[in-house]
């Protein structure tokens, strides 16, 4: 499945179970409730279709019985959105339409031609319920950004600790930067190398003449590799290689390959100036999750749920 329709089957369910079910619910033989959330109900034909999503992937399994942890595990979730949301229209939390509208229009460039709509009629949601969807989902975002994320910080010395608690994951092999041209025979690799060596400084232009592997295209770069890389009995020659000398012609199932070393960057620590920055995003991608995790047990805490088990059991896709 392509990546864009992937992501866009995630969010189709993503508030299904909640979006606009508290005014349905309480008409007077509407859908039966599955839970009921500080007196907003959750749909059980809402939580259905979430089910159904969940097995997007799995063709030929719509219409097995969810498995009761399955059941469980959407409605968790479709409760914890009807909380967000309800925390948000408290706090008076709200998202621009241009904002909307720009996150559709992101959405919709995945799609080439009329596979956009041709998605959503599959789906059976409309553009409109799309984009209402859309705008819950940009609210909660919004809440989580001004109510949780702004007391979550990581400071220097947490960051210098978790480099000296985990040293040996900044330990880097020996690696190399290469260029190769690879050819369908022996002669002609021959040929290339003998050139090759007379005019190393030329390499780029040779392999955009003659190479057959896709990164010809781009002079041969084969970017930064360490050993044991892709082909080990092939690429390992490069560690052999003096900066700049061409190597002798090696033989593969893709042909032959004449390879030259641009740089060669020795065994190390990384260190921790280099680090920094990427341990700092880790520890706050980690406080966040688990400050949005306290902030939904708060909510959560403070809630009035009441759960129809038995709906819940009957609960099939």
């Amino acid at each position: 499945m392509p990546r864009g329709a992937r992501r866009l089957l995630l969010l189709l369910p993503l508030l299904a179970a909640c979006g606009r079910c508290g005014r349905a619910e309480r008409v007077a033989g509407g859908p039966r409730a599955v839970a009921v959330v500080n007196g907003e109900p959750v749909s059980a034909d809402a939580l259905r279709r979430s089910l159904r999503e969940g097995g997007a992937d799995a063709p030929g399994l719509e219409a097995e019985p969810a498995p009761a942890a399955l059941k469980r595990q959407v409605l968790d979730d479709a409760v914890d959105r009807v909380l967000l949301l309800q925390a948000a229209r408290e706090r008076g939390v709200t998202v621009p339409a241009e904002r909307v509208d720009q996150a559709l229009l992101r959405l919709r460039a995945d799609y080439p031609g009329t596979h956009f709509d041709d998605l959503l009629a599959q789906e059976k949601i409309s553009a409109a319920e799309l984009k209402a969807r859309l705008r819950e989902q940009l609210t909660v975002e919004r809440l989580f950004a001004g109510e949780v994320f702004p007391r979550v910080q990581v400071s220097d010395d947490e960051v210098q600790r978790w480099y000296d608690d985990h040293a040996a994951d900044f330990d880097e092999p020996e690696r190399v930067r290469a260029r190769q041209v690879v050819v369908r025979t022996r002669e002609e690799a021959a040929r290339i190398r003998d050139e090759l060596r007379r005019r190393p400084q030329t390499f780029p232009e040779v392999a955009k003449r003659a190479s057959i592997a896709p990164e010809g295209a781009r002079g041969g770069d084969l970017g930064t590799f360490s050993r044991g890389s892709g082909m080990p009995e092939v690429f390992d020659v490069c560690f052999k290689l003096p900066v700049n000398q061409v190597s002798d012609v090696v033989p593969s199932p893709y042909g032959f390959h004449v390879f030259q070393v641009t740089e060669r960057k020795p065994a190390g620590r990384r260190s921790f100036a280099d680090a920094r920055a990427g341990i700092r995003e880790r520890l706050l991608r980690e406080k966040r999750a688990r400050a949005q995790a306290e902030y939904l047990a708060a909510l959560r805490q403070r809630a009035r749920i009441t759960i129809d088990q038995k709906a819940l059991d009957a609960l099939a896709p």
